[in-house]
């Protein structure tokens, strides 16, 4: 299930990447502009450079939570892959990346520095990433 799990996070994240690219030639505007320099373990970058990091961390991300409700399933922690299950470990993971990862980043805690409206922007990405994933994983 660990397997099964990654790969349906990674499925998941691939598919919203796919819609966020999309986005902008269908009327969504133009990708949020990131106005400060993009720096990784103090080395300047370009903003190319930035977003492909950007998208392999996305990515990654969403590997390792797949994998942990993968992990955490076949451990017996969670009972089940039903909606609601996957739908509080989405919550679970927008806790985490909200309270831990973003802060870490320089966002502030859940991206309120970059916008008050980030958080609304993080939930519902989370809650798009938990149904794609629940119906993902529920194909295998």
């Amino acid at each position: 299930m660990l397997f099964l799990g990654a790969a349906s996070g990674v499925i998941a994240a691939s598919i919203m990447l796919l819609f966020s690219h999309l986005a902008p030639f269908f009327g969504a505007g133009n990708f949020v502009r990131d106005l400060d320099e993009p720096r990784v373990f103090g080395k300047e970058i370009s903003y190319r450079e930035a977003h492909y990091l950007g998208v392999l961390l996305h990515v990654m991300f969403c590997l390792v939570s797949g994998g942990l409700f993968g992990a955490f399933f076949d451990a017996g922690l969670i009972s089940g892959v039903g909606f609601l299950s996957v739908m509080g470990w989405s919550l679970v993971a927008f806790l985490f990346y909200g309270g831990v990862l973003m802060p870490l980043e320089g966002h502030g805690v859940f991206g309120v520095k970059e916008d008050a409206w980030f958080p609304v922007d993080l939930f519902l990405t989370n809650v798009l990433w938990g149904v794609l994933f629940w119906w993902i994983i529920n194909l295998w």
